[in-house]
């Protein structure tokens, strides 16, 4: 029994490819997702903070509390009316490509940045910036609220800092995703909120290009808030086929098995196509075996069987003495 559980192990065991979980690129983006956060952001007075966003978001600057904490303004809600100065609303973003906005605080001091659009700001979609003196002198005299959005604050200056989610969010969401290589065998793993992305893909590079949804398959797709497919997802054939769908904690899942070499091509089609202009797209490239991996999987499958069969005859021997 032993020997079989070995063997059972050692064969399919070694047989399993990896797992790769897809997760934003390092491009700077100021968008929200399970699991996406930024780090806080420390400055010099007279450098620019700057936001890569699209029309779903604004920039908004979070007034003192009168109790708690800043981030305890972050509701279900949004941030509530007469707590926050606009520095950017969403309408400023040239929706829906992403582009880009600066900030650029006049004073020195801390500042409590993030997104008022409901409920952006409590599921991350917030940095704190501490903007420093150039001699690191204490800070005297920090605006407060509305006094630090001036018309001046919103020009760019010679030192930028990008805004970018902290690394491996493993969120598919809206944002650039770098094109991934794969081996026959390996998975990609997509994880989202259920309701606000699909998992869609289209058939050749120039769709991909320019995000034309017209001969889409939508792969998975759930009711909003639950872990279940949608209707229409539950009556396709290719739809969450098989067990592909799932869900991991806040996450519902998508997962892509790689059997045969080629690209295809992963969008979320939401908003026939507005979620894939801003990012929301990915290649992913599944290698041929090449002559040599083919040769080397050939050997190394001998010395297993080799291997296995020498541990099962001694494991015999062994009970028969």
């Amino acid at each position: 029994m032993i020997a079989i559980s070995l063997v059972s192990g050692l064969l399919f065991g070694s047989a399993l490819g990896k797992e790769v979980v897809v997760t934003y690129s390092d491009s700077p983006i100021w968008t929200v997702g399970i699991g996406v956060g930024y780090a806080d952001l420390s400055i010099t007075l007279g450098e620019s903070v700057a936001f890569s966003s699209f029309s779903s978001h604004d920039v908004a600057l979070i007034h003192a509390p009168t109790s708690g904490s800043y981030w305890d303004q972050c509701s279900q809600n949004g941030i509530a009316a007469g707590n926050f100065t606009s520095i950017w609303a969403a309408a400023d973003f040239a929706g829906p490509s992403v582009s880009k906005k600066h900030y650029t605080p006049p004073t020195c001091g801390e500042f409590y940045i993030a997104c008022s659009v409901a409920p952006h700001c409590m599921y991350g979609q917030r940095i704190k910036v501490t903007v420093k003196n150039v001699d690191n002198s204490p800070c005297a005299s920090p605006c407060s609220s509305a006094a630090c959005v001036t018309t001046a604050s919103k020009i760019s200056k010679a030192i930028v800092h990008d805004v970018k989610p902290m690394a491996n969010s493993g969120f598919w969401g809206q944002g650039p995703y770098d094109a991934l290589t794969i081996d026959i065998g390996d998975s990609v793993l997509f994880r989202t909120g259920a309701g606000f992305h699909d998992v869609a893909t289209l058939s050749n590079a120039v769709d991909f290009g320019s995000c034309d949804m017209k001969d889409k398959a939508v792969m998975a797709e759930w009711t909003y808030m639950t872990t279940s497919p949608n209707p229409a997802c539950s009556s396709s054939s290719v739809c969450c086929s098989g067990s592909t769908c799932g869900a991991s904690g806040q996450w519902v899942t998508y997962t892509f098995t790689a059997i045969v070499a080629g690209d295809t091509y992963f969008v979320c089609s939401y908003g026939n196509g507005d979620h894939c202009k801003t990012g929301q797209k990915l290649r992913v490239t599944v290698r041929a075996p090449t002559v040599d991996s083919i040769s080397c999987a050939g050997q190394c499958t001998g010395r297993l069987f080799l291997m296995v069969w020498l541990f099962v005859a001694s494991s015999v021997q062994c009970l028969r003495q």
